[in-house]
C-alpha cells in the first residue's frame, strides 16, 4: 500500500534565522501551542506543518528551522545545520508563499540578507514580518528592511498578537483559492511512539519513501510532534486522508534536565491522546528497558489501539529464533497482550507491507459498537460453557451488559455482588468479547455495577419512571427525618 503525501493546499513557510519568533507566529496563527517555543536557539529542527484557513482561503502552513549559516560555507556550523538546511530547502521549493521573519530590535543583519538572497534566486514570493515590535515606536525603523525585497513589509507582534490579521490578510492576498474541503479532519492518525533513538523517524521516512524528518544517530533529534498529512487507498480503491505523527522519544524523569525536553515529552503525550493508532516503536538490539516500559503505561492510560514494532530487526535475523524474541518482548510488557507484534527494519523494509493494513484494520476495529442482545448472548453462552467460580462469599451472576465507548472498548457488565467475582474471571471475559469480535489491538476496560431490584425491573425502560423517583426521594426524605442526627442537629 503506497502513501501520497503530495497536498493540494497553498504552501505558506515561515522562514528566517534563529530566536526570531518563527514558531511563536505559527502558534499564533494557529491559535494553539504546536511547534516548542524557547529562547535557546535551534530548538526547532524538522518542518512542523498543519492546515488552516483565512477569508475562506486555506493553505498549509509550515515552520522550519533556523540556520546558523545558511550557505555551505567553511565554517564551524551546528551539527544539525546542515539537516535542518536540507528541510528548509524543500520547504522553499515546494512554498507559494515565504514569510521572512526578522527581529526589528536586531536590524538587518547579514543572516536576514543570505536568506533573501536565496529566495529571490528561486523566485519566491515574500513577505517581511518584522517581529518584537511591541512597542509602536519602532515602526519607524520597519523601512530599513526594504533592502531585503518582498511584496509586503509588516511590523508584527507574536507576544501581543499586534498586526496578525493584517499579515493574514496579506498571505490570503497572494495565495490560489483551492476547491473542495481540504480541513477535513484526517480519517486515520498514526502517532509512532518510543524512546529516543529507537529509530521512529527512519520508520516514518521508510512508510512514506522519502526523508520527510531528520534522522540521526544523536538520541534527541526530534523534539516537536511533526504531524505528516498523506493520503492512500483502501480495499476498496477509495482515497482517504491520514496523517503520521513523529514524536519525541520519551526520556526517564530523571533525565529530563531542560524546558525543551519537558515541551517534548508534554507534546508527545498529546500526540498519543489524539491517535487513532499508536506505533509503539521498541529497538530489540538493547531489548526492552524501563523506559520502554513507561512509555507502555502511557498508551494504556490514554487507552489507545496500538501495535507494537519491533524495530532493528536486520541486526538480529540469522542470529536469534523468531519466536523467540516475541516470547521475550510479550513477557516483559504484559499489559499490551492485546497488541499485534511486528519485527520490522526501517534500514532494508523488511515487513513493512504489514505495518498500513494492519494499522487500518485495528482503525476499524476501534469504531465497532458491539449490540447489546449480541453481547449478552455471547457472555450467556460464556457463563453457560465456564460458570464464575465461588469466591466463598456467594456466587457471581451477569444479569446484562453492555458497550459504552470505543475506544477503549467500556463495557458495562450488570452483576449482583461485585465482591464474588474472583479477578482471574475479568481477563477471562475479556477475552471471551475480544475474540468474538475480532477487537484486535483494541484495548478492553470492564467496568462491574452492582444492580438493585428496581434497577432489574426497569433497566428496559433506559431510567426509573417518574413516580417510582418520587417514591423514592419521598422514602429518602422521610429516612432523614427519622434520623437522631438530624433531629438533634436541627432541635430548638
Amino acid at each position: 500500500m503506497e502513501l501520497n503525501t503530495e497536498n493540494n493546499l497553498p504552501v505558506v513557510a515561515i522562514v528566517g534565522r534563529p530566536n526570531v519568533g518563527k514558531s511563536s507566529l505559527f502558534n499564533v496563527i494557529m491559535k494553539k501551542r504546536i511547534s516548542i517555543v524557547h529562547e535557546e536557539s535551534g530548538v526547532t529542527r524538522d518542518r512542523v506543518s498543519m492546515p488552516t484557513q483565512w477569508q475562506d482561503k486555506p493553505f498549509l502552513l509550515i515552520d522550519t528551522g533556523g540556520l546558523g549559516v545558511f550557505s555551505k560555507q567553511k565554517k564551524k556550523v551546528e551539527m544539525f545545520d546542515g539537516l535542518i538546511r536540507d528541510q528548509l530547502m524543500v520547504s522553499v521549493e515546494d512554498a507559494d508563499l515565504v514569510i521572512v521573519v526578522t527581529d526589528i530590535t536586531a536590524g538587518v543583519t547579514e543572516m536576514d540578507r543570505e536568506v533573501c538572497k536565496y529566495l529571490r534566486s528561486k523566485e519566491k514570493k515574500m513577505i517581511i514580518a518584522c517581529n518584537k515590535t511591541d512597542n509602536p515606536d519602532l515602526e519607524d525603523q520597519v523601512d530599513i528592511f526594504g533592502s531585503l525585497g518582498g511584496e509586503e513589509l509588516l511590523p508584527i507582534s507574536c507576544f501581543h498578537k499586534r498586526n496578525i490579521f493584517d499579515l493574514l490578510d496579506v498571505v490570503a492576498k497572494n495565495i490560489p483559492q483551492v476547491e473542495g474541503d481540504s480541513l477535513e479532519d484526517p480519517d486515520l492518525k498514526i502517532a509512532v511512539a518510543g524512546r529516543p533513538n529507537a529509530g521512529k523517524s527512519s520508520i516514518i521516512n521508510r512508510l512514506l519513501g522519502h526523508d520527510r524528518v531528520i534522522v540521526s544517530e544523536v538520541a534527541g533529534t526530534t523534539r516537536d510532534a511533526v504531524d505528516i498529512p498523506f493520503t492512500y487507498e483502501d480495499e476498496f480503491g477509495e482515497s482517504s486522508n491520514g496523517m503520521l505523527i513523529d514524536t519525541a522519544g520519551v526520556k526517564q524523569r530523571k533525565k529530563v534536565d531542560n524546558l525543551v525536553d519537558m515541551f517534548s515529552m508534554m507534546r508527545t503525550e498529546e500526540a498519543v491522546s489524539r491517535a487513532s493508532v499508536v506505533f509503539f516503536v521498541l529497538d530489540i538490539a538493547e531489548g526492552i528497558t524501563l523506559n520502554d516500559k513507561k512509555i507502555c503505561s502511557m498508551i494504556i492510560k490514554a487507552g489507545r489501539p496500538c501495535i507494537i514494532i519491533g524495530n532493528k530487526w536486520d541486526l538480529y535475523k540469522g542470529k536469534k529464533k523468531k519466536d523467540d524474541v516475541i516470547e521475550d518482548i510479550r513477557r516483559e510488557l504484559p499489559f499490551l497482550s492485546y497488541a499485534p507484534l511486528l519485527l520490522v527494519s526501517a534500514k532494508d523494509g523488511t515487513a513493512f507491507e504489514k505495518v498500513l493494513p494492519l494499522a487500518l484494520e485495528i482503525s476499524e476495529q476501534a469504531k465497532i459498537n458491539v449490540p447489546t442482545a449480541l453481547l449478552n448472548q455471547v457472555l450467556q453462552d460464556m457463563t453457560a460453557r465456564t460458570p464464575p467460580p465461588s469466591t466463598g462469599k456467594g456466587w457471581f451472576k451477569i444479569y446484562y451488559a453492555t458497550q459504552i465507548e470505543n475506544p477503549p472498548a467500556k463495557f458495562v457488565i450488570f452483576c449482583n455482588k461485585k465482591n464474588y467475582l474472583q479477578k482471574s474471571y475479568i481477563g477471562f471475559i475479556e477475552k471471551n468479547i475480544r475474540n468474538a469480535f475480532g477487537l484486535t489491538g483494541v484495548p478492553i476496560e470492564i467496568i462491574l455495577r452492582e444492580r438493585t431490584h428496581v434497577q432489574d425491573k426497569y433497566r428496559e425502560d433506559g431510567g426509573l419512571p417518574g413516580h417510582v423517583k418520587e417514591k423514592f426521594a419521598e422514602k429518602k426524605q422521610k429516612d432523614r427525618w427519622r434520623s437522631k442526627k438530624y433531629r438533634r442537629k436541627n432541635r430548638r
